[in-house]
């Protein structure tokens, strides 16, 4: 080997010494700064941290290319170097043993050590070179950058800061477990679908376009609790609009209060459904993200939608704004009409009422149960048989609507005498005395 030649590869090898340093260095240095805090830096960090954030951002956002292109990169210089070093010194197990001495010392302890503490620094003065090394290896680093984001998913840097805020309230994090759940929600909406938080069609309650509204079907109505009812033609698929539930209720005055138009039918009414006002209903595709659903339903249109399929754009269930805001804050919303079974509601001194009911039933079939404290044995379920009983008017003093017992909301449906150990249930007209047998009442729920 002449002196020209050595001198070449001894300058090769030291500079393959430091290339691999480099990339082992910016490996760790710049895949620690998360997008989060680049933002914050380049938003709110001195003249000089906001100039490096800036350099930074562009090859930070995909961490994944970044990654493989440093680490291909990283591969190669320290595969060669092995190489150069046999050239130089010519005996195979000494060459491997130096180069891996070299690799370790000056390739990784040391630059990572640097990059560690001024990662910023050395990440935005090398953020031109990287770029370049990205260009170079996109062929290869591409596809396999795009395959770790198929089975790894993006990152999210983000919900992880926002989780600790919440796990760290006791060392300076401010966000609460609620605060922590609806914001996770929110950031969560643009990868769920529609698809995922709709009912499906076998499960919605729908109406034909011709039925007849009249007594029953008014009580089946007032049964389902819904506010908005998807109308059909022929068949179940063939969903052409919606029907609003308050425009079946003929009150005449619109500035009654609520004590008087709520509930108040008349039970002699017959209509035609299709003689009602059918608004339109949206239909948007199973894999429209919830965000977007969320922003259709806050233009206006409709506060319910048909979910189709992707395939054969044939409808597959219902979505509401119910849904989309259960998905946002991650838990399930009730309304006046969605009580949950055990449900217990204050009565008077020592007694619940306890509204025994599945969610999305209307209280004005609901049963229920009045349970007394016995001291220290507990509660004690009083027992109750249903009779018949004659509507009476809900101005009678006999009924407790004033008392302040239960909520308005409950009284409308649920009318309670002032007796004690009686009940009434408005929906059905029966009256429940305590102590009774109840085994001729087998639908009565605990």
């Amino acid at each position: 080997m002449s002196p020209e030649e050595f001198w070449f590869k001894l300058a090769l090898a030291v500079i393959l010494v430091l290339v691999g340093g480099l990339f082992a260095g910016l490996t760790l240095g710049l895949m620690s700064l998360d997008g989060t805090n680049l933002h914050i830096l380049a938003t709110s960090g001195d003249p000089k941290q906001r100039k490096y954030a800036a350099r930074i951002q562009p090859i930070r956002e995909n961490g994944h290319l970044l990654l493989v292109t440093l680490l291909l990169a990283n591969v190669i210089v320290n595969e060669t170097l092995p190489i150069i070093m046999d050239d130089l010194i010519g005996e195979g197990l000494i060459a491997i043993l130096i180069s891996s001495a070299l690799i370790v010392i000056f390739g990784e302890i040391i630059p990572q050590s640097i990059c560690s503490r001024f990662g910023l620094a050395v990440g935005a003065f090398f953020a031109w070179p990287v770029k370049i090394f990205i260009w170079i290896c996109f062929p290869i680093a591409y596809p396999i950058a795009c395959l770790l984001d198929y089975m790894l998913g993006k990152s999210h840097e983000l919900k992880e800061l926002i989780q600790y805020h919440e796990t760290s309230t006791d060392r300076g994090g401010d966000l609460v477990s609620d605060t922590v759940t609806i914001i996770q929600g929110a950031l969560d909406l643009q990868e769920k679908t529609v698809e995922s938080a709709m009912t499906p069609m076998s499960e919605t309650f729908m109406m034909p376009y011709d039925a007849i509204i009249d007594r029953k079907t008014m009580e089946q109505i007032a049964k389902e609790g819904h506010s908005r009812i998807p109308v059909y033609r022929e068949t179940r698929e063939n969903i052409i609009g919606l029907l609003l539930v308050k425009v079946t209720y003929p009150w005449y005055n619109t500035r009654v209060t609520w004590q008087q138009k709520s509930y108040i039918v008349n039970l002699t009414l017959r209509k035609p459904l299709y003689k009602f006002e059918i608004y339109p209903v949206p239909h948007v595709n199973a894999d429209v993200p919830s965000f977007d659903m969320l922003n259709t339903f806050q233009e206006g249109r409709s506060h319910m939608a048909i979910v189709t399929s992707t395939d054969d754009g044939k409808p597959i269930g219902i979505i509401t704004l119910e849904d989309v805001l259960e998905e946002l804050i991650q838990e399930e919303i009730y309304d006046e009409t969605d009580v949950r079974a055990g449900l217990a509601v204050p009565l008077a001194s020592g007694d619940q009422v306890i509204l025994a009911s599945k969610r999305g039933r209307a209280l004005a079939d609901h049963h229920i149960v009045v349970t007394t404290c016995n001291g220290s044995n507990g509660p004690r379920k009083n027992r109750f048989k249903s009779r018949p009983v004659p509507p009476r008017s809900r101005t009678d003093p006999g009924y407790a609507g004033s008392n302040g017992n239960l909520p308005s909301a409950q009284l409308e449906q649920a009318m309670l005498p002032t007796s004690p150990g009686t009940l009434i249930d408005w929906g059905k007209g029966q009256e429940y005395h305590a102590g009774e047998d109840v085994a001729s009442e087998p639908d009565l729920l605990y």
